[in-house]
């Protein structure tokens, strides 16, 4: 390989799934070669002011699977002909290929694929049926190559491991749940072996299939892990690693060795990952519930400035996160490595899609310098033997005896000394590992396998009953977990001590010891539970409270025990595979259940489906009509036109003929002509000509007028109608939106509420929807999560908020299920997911007042309802608009009134807003009322003073007046819509129970009775100092305490100082070394600072620290 190759990155387009088809999404997406080319949707491109620009991405590869295939009988999906799609096979010819030739070539490979949940990242590494991805076509494509081997000195030893890293905790697949170590594995690293999984099992395999079963015997841990841990598959990375080794046996008996790492990396998913406001090119991971995507993007990030040059000194911050030091030579070091991203093309997923194309353009300068790893195997032992030797030397332990002379009793010493010993035995493990020849390593996992290939018989012979078999979000985990019900009765639930494990054992939030009964007798399972069991356990979205006689269990349905999801399989009526594949079961819909209650109907839906359908047949029925409408005007004008011509031509005719009869008989007659007769005659007939064609003109004029006006009503009742149907269009998008996100929220509102029970906490969570008012034609519903403590409303949170809580109560109760639920009762404040300062003011609710009034320049007086976010009457406020002369003056006089709106273009125009006085506000929330609006394109909202106390009919008596010079067309667009003002109030309730917080709180900070505070002393300020100057102008009051050089303002303190080790005590309270900032901040308050930031307008400022009782959710990293 050639020194500093690149890595080497392709992009992948996938077809539009069936949210994005009901969604009515663009395509914004094409390739032209290796270019990926993103268009900016309308919406972008409106608000970006640049039009439908044209971003360009070149990469390596760009794969057009999004259209143009077809399916064969087989069920692959093979390009059409003359089509562009990127099949399977092409996939790994231009990637997998690769990877298996610098295998062969004794190289470390690495391949990765990146993209957001649902980009379609599984289907190129692992793919469905017989579209297999990269990873089984590669394992395949390896013992094919080693079949053909004609080399029989050259051997080829094949070990597996699987792992799979979720809230950097890094768990082995291939080992059961239950014997997992509660923390994970460890990563370390050797200066020979590199960095390695400290106690990761490896198993030896010799064929396809036994690499296949080794496969699924991971992806079925992997599920049980992820259905007994409430983990989301999304939020998991898989590692699946194939050590490739090469054994040459050379003249003499020597051997040689040739040995690839190939890492096949499956990313969680990175929807949540945007970039900042700030910075622009870094990404930042939404809410931190993936702390290892975050810290990828950063590194990947540092490696590509450091390839262009921009900073060649750069630290490389690979021991962030587990993933990326366990990816450290694969981004950084001898490997090469290959990334695969796939996006979405809908417009509906543009800033998903851009944020992926932008990641993998910086993914691309990243240059490894890959080395062949041929090194002989007595070497390598003798090097790690040496190795453990200076380890033990490094902390006093003697080979031959069986104790360390440290004694030291320093804790940092302590756990280094705790470290090292870890890493000798690790290496120790690895050296009997090499030591063992690769034939008793095929021995032990043919065993494992046969072991394994037994126990699912005997599942399988279950199955021959009727079983539940489990639903995951991931297609790959779903039927994976299947529970048989034998004969009798069946135990459904938590194990615990002393009352035995259940048949079917399941755990978290809303699972109990005793949860639920399954009885199978007369040929019918009937599924029952009582106590807290009953309320958490659903059958179709239906709780069993209150069913005490329990419900009989049908093929098909939906069973959810807490967050657990499953379908019941009657094999007499059919399998669950048949199922599943139908779509008569799946997880969308055992979830959607589940949440259901809330939210439009499915009645509702339908009619909205209706009209918009009776829109769409008006629309073209209007159409038509105009059609129709023009057609018989042009029809009608050519016929008069014709029916004139031939009127014409036979007048002319008529005359001619007369004209000659005449002739002929004077000329019989007479010679000698009556030359002034014919001249009047044919005067006559000028004027009758002229006569006709006024009538023909005037006539068609008239119809034309007419046809005009048809045509014009015609188009307007068009547009009317195409209008009325987009405004319906966006409103049935709008509740599709709504109906998705309250399927998202209130699971997690459920599963929130079941860990508060279990933590013993009083707060409860609900789901509210807030109709929000902006001025224009239709409002907006939002779904939030109001935290209630006995009845009183704590505060809200978005979706996305409430998504990052529950991940965090999740670990929560998982630490106190391993270390006691005396965990949540020590927590501090900003490691509590449901604390957060009480929001003591509240909206009360919004109110819109009209400013048309101000085009046809008349005072107006209103008294407009204050409505609620829950969309209900909450009070009424008195506002008046009144236009002004241009002296400023109220009123306008006649001399400065125009007749049409138009002619205000370019005049100045002043208004005066009279905000008079609100009445019958809600009694728990009139407190200090204020009232704010927004008006035109001002930034900041304009605010009428507080009044203060409980009043429920506050007069305000607020004025302000507003000139516009000149008046614009945009500024006309805005007076005819409306200019909403928000009232707000302190909720009594709320404000009580802070009050008491606080005061508690205070009384716990307090210090002792008698203990003597520290006066404050000064100290040179920061300025001064590097000045060289001490004025006393420039000198600080600081506390004793902080005279020490990690006592500074800012500075990190000593972490082995006795203050450092205290703690930095209760946030924002006294402490006794003072307010000293906290050098490393918890993982806790970290997520708060990023969950803020998404919450957030990009650029907008921290929060203060000291804000509700000095309490602050931002936080510093120094």
């Amino acid at each position: 390989m050639s020194e500093g190759e690149s890595v080497m990155v392709g992009m992948r387009i996938r077809p539009f799934n069936d949210r994005e088809k009901k969604l009515g999404a663009q395509l914004c997406v094409d390739v032209d070669g290796a270019t990926t080319l993103l268009q900016n949707p309308p919406d972008v491109a409106a608000e970006s002011g640049k039009g439908a620009e044209l971003k360009k991405f070149t990469f390596d590869a760009s794969f057009w699977s999004h259209d143009g295939f077809e399916e064969d009988e087989s069920g692959y999906c093979r390009a059409t002909p003359g089509s562009k799609y990127a099949d399977q096979r092409l996939v790994f010819e231009t990637f997998g290929k690769k990877v298996l030739d610098n295998a062969w070539e004794g190289y470390h490979c690495c391949l990765f694929a990146y993209g957001q949940t649902g980009a379609g990242k599984s289907y190129s590494m692992v793919g469905y049926g017989k579209n297999k991805g990269i990873v089984p076509v590669s394992c395949e494509e390896i013992f094919i190559r080693i079949a053909a081997n004609p080399d029989p000195a050259l051997s080829f030893e094949v070990m597996v491991s699987m792992v799979e890293i979720y809230n950097e905790a890094v768990q082995d697949l291939l080992v059961p749940s239950a014997s997992r170590p509660k923390k994970g594995l460890d990563i370390r690293e050797s200066q020979q072996l590199g960095i390695y999984i400290d106690g990761v099992k490896k198993r030896a395999v010799n064929s396809y299939p036994s690499i296949e079963a080794v496969m699924e015997e991971g992806t079925e841990n992997r599920t049980v892990g992820s259905t007994l841990m409430n983990a989301t598959s999304s939020r998991a990375h898989t590692v699946i690693t194939i050590e490739f080794k090469q054994v040459s046996t050379l003249a003499g008996g020597a051997s040689g060795e040739k040995v690839s790492m190939i890492n096949l990396v499956d990313l969680a998913g990175s929807e949540k990952a945007g970039q900042t406001g700030a910075s622009g090119d870094r990404l930042k991971e939404g809410c931190a519930i993936n702390k290892s995507l975050s810290a990828l993007g950063n590194v990947i990030e540092k490696l590509a400035d450091k390839a262009t040059g921009k900073n060649k000194n750069i630290v490389i911050p690979y021991r962030d996160s587990k993933l990326t030091r366990l990816l450290q030579n694969a981004l950084g070091g001898s490997s090469k490595t290959i990334m695969i991203c796939a996006i979405s093309p809908a417009s509906s997923n543009y800033e998903e899609t851009l944020s992926t194309l932008r990641y993998a353009d910086r993914a691309k300068r990243i240059k490894n310098s890959a080395t062949i790893n041929e090194n002989p195997q007595d070497k390598l032992i003798r090097q790690l033997r040496e190795e453990n030797l200076q380890l033990r030397n490094m902390i006093g332990v003697d080979p031959g005896s069986p104790g360390g002379g440290g004694g030291e009793t320093d804790a940092a010493a302590l756990e280094a000394l705790s470290e090292k010993q870890k890493e000798i035995a690790a290496l120790e493990s690895m050296l009997q590992e090499m030591q063992r020849s690769f034939t008793d390593k095929i021995s032990e996992a043919q065993a494992s396998a046969n072991s394994a290939a037994q126990q699912k018989k005997e599942k399988n012979a279950d199955l021959s009953m009727p079983h539940i078999s489990n639903l995951n979000e991931d297609d790959l985990l779903t039927n994976k977990l299947r529970f048989p019900f034998k004969e009798g009765s069946t135990r459904i639930g938590r194990p615990s001590e002393g009352e035995g494990c259940p048949e079917v054992a399941l755990s978290g939030p809303g699972i109990h010891p005793q949860h639920a009964t399954v009885v199978n007798a007369a040929g019918g399972c009937v599924i029952s539970a009582v106590g807290d069991g009953a309320a958490t356990t659903f059958v179709n979205g239906a709780a069993l409270e209150g069913k005490a006689e329990g419900v009989q269990l049908v093929h098909g349905d939906r069973v959810a025990f807490g967050q657990c999801y499953f379908m019941f399989v009657d094999p007499a009526v059919g399998m669950a595979t048949d199922l599943l594949e139908s779509g008569k079961v799946s997880y969308a819909m055992a979830r959607k259940e589940h949440g259901a209650g809330e939210g439009p109907s499915e009645e509702e839906l339908k009619a909205t489906r209706e009209m918009s359908e009776e829109l769409e047949r008006k629309v073209k029925v209007a159409e038509e009509a105009s059609q129709r409408a023009k057609s018989e005007a042009e029809e009608h004008l050519k016929k008069r036109e014709q029916e004139f011509q031939e009127q014409l031509q036979k007048r002319q005719e008529d005359w001619e003929r007369e004209h000659q009869q005449k002739a002929e008989a004077a000329a019989s007659d007479e010679r000698a002509h009556d030359e002034r007769a014919a001249a009047e005659q044919a005067q006559r007939h000028a004027e009758e000509l002229a006569r006709l064609q006024r009538e023909f003109e005037d006539r068609q004029r008239n119809a034309e007028a007419a046809a005009a006006k048809r045509i014009q009503e015609l188009e307007a009742a068009a547009k009317k109608a195409v209008a009325e149907e987009e405004d319906h269009r966006q409103h049935e998008l709008a509740m599709q939106r709504l109906e998705e996100e309250l399927m998202n929220v209130m699971p997690l509102v459920k599963e929130a509420n079941l860990i508060a029970q279990e933590l013993k906490r009083s707060e409860r969570l609900e789901t509210k929807m807030h109709c929000e008012l902006n001025g224009g034609k239709r409002g907006s519903v939002r779904v939030m999560a109001a935290v209630m403590r006995d009845g009183v409303r704590l505060f809200e949170w978005s979706p996305e908020t409430l998504e990052n809580r529950v991940f965090l109560l999740r670990e929560i109760l998982q630490r106190c299920e391993e270390e006691g639920f005396e965990v949540a009762d020590q927590m501090a404040d900003e490691d509590d997911p449901l604390w957060d300062p009480i929001m003591v003011e509240r909206l009360i609710g919004v109110s819109q007042v009209l400013l048309e009034g101000l085009l046809l320049q008349v005072e107006n007086a209103f008294d407009t309802r204050i409505l609620s976010s829950e969309g209900h009457q909450a009070g009424m406020l008195r506002v008046e608009v009144v236009p002004l002369s241009y002296e400023g003056t109220p009123g306008v006089p006649d001399s400065e009134i125009v007749d049409e709106p138009e002619d205000l273009l370019g005049a100045r125009l002043g208004c005066m807003i009279h905000v008079v006085r609100a009445s019958d506000l809600p009694e728990n929330l009139a407190n200090d009322v204020r009232v704010e609006y927004h008006y035109f394109v001002d930034e900041k909202p304009h605010e009428v003073p507080m009044v203060l106390g409980h009043n429920e009919n506050p007069i305000f008596n607020y004025s302000k007046k507003f000139v516009q010079d000149p008046v614009t067309s945009r500024f006309l667009e805005y007076l005819q819509t409306k200019l909403v003002f928000r009232v707000y109030g302190k909720d009594s309730s709320a404000d009580a129970l802070n009050k008491s917080v606080n005061a508690a709180a205070a009384a716990a900070t307090a210090p002792p009775p008698g203990r003597q505070v520290p006066e404050p002393i000064t100290l040179p300020s920061a300025t001064s100092l590097q000045s060289g100057s001490l004025e006393s102008g420039s000198i600080e009051a600081v506390s004793p305490s902080l005279m020490s050089p990690s006592g500074l303002p800012g500075a990190i303190g000593d972490a082995g100082s006795p203050a450092a080790a205290a703690g930095p005590g209760p946030p924002g309270g006294p402490t006794d070394q003072g307010d000293v900032l906290a050098a490393h901040p918890s993982l806790a308050a970290v997520r708060r600072q990023a969950e803020e930031a998404l919450n957030s307008p990009a650029g907008a400022a921290p929060v203060a620290i000291g804000a509700q009782g000095g309490k602050s959710k931002s936080c510093c990293i120094l």
